[in-house]
Parts: structure tokens; C-alpha cells; sequence
């Protein structure tokens, strides 16, 4: 299941709106900005695994932050 459409579309112009140097916290802050409803969906996605999980397990979603800094990481693979 996709948590937001078109995800490399809006790391590209995330990163795009960044330029060339920048962190991966600067990327988290800019990705909330630039695309608010996406950010909210990828809370609401992980706080549903948390509802859904049981007590003592994990389930396979990262926070909400690690999972942007992951799409980034993904994303910059893929360029090179």
C-alpha cells in the first residue's frame, strides 16, 4: 500500500525547492511545508499501525520522519 501518490514526484520537488546542500531535517521540515496533506496522511497511516498493533509487537512502518528521510534516501539512490 502507497502512503502518498506520485512520492518520487514530490521528493524531487522537495529536494528541487531545497537546492543542492541541504539536511535531512531541512528536507522533513520542507517536504510538511510544500505538501501538508501528504504529511498528515503519513501520520494518520502510522498512528493507525500503532492502534492496530498488538501490545509487545512492531509493525513495519517507521515514524513519520524517519519515513520521508527513508523516501529521500530511496529517491537519491535511484538518481545515481
Amino acid at each position: 500500500m502507497t502512503v502518498i501518490t506520485k512520492k518520487d514526484e514530490k521528493i524531487a520537488a522537495t529536494a528541487a525547492a531545497l537546492g543542492e546542500n541541504f539536511s535531512p531535517d531541512e528536507f522533513v521540515e520542507k517536504f510538511k511545508e510544500l505538501h501538508p496533506k501528504d504529511w498528515e496522511k503519513i501520520e494518520r497511516n502510522f498512528r493507525k499501525h500503532e492502534r492496530d498493533t498488538k501490545p509487545g509487537k512492531s509493525h513495519p512502518m517507521p515514524e513519520p520522519v524517519q519515513y520521508i528521510k527513508n523516501a529521500l534516501n530511496v529517491w537519491a539512490g535511484k538518481r545515481k
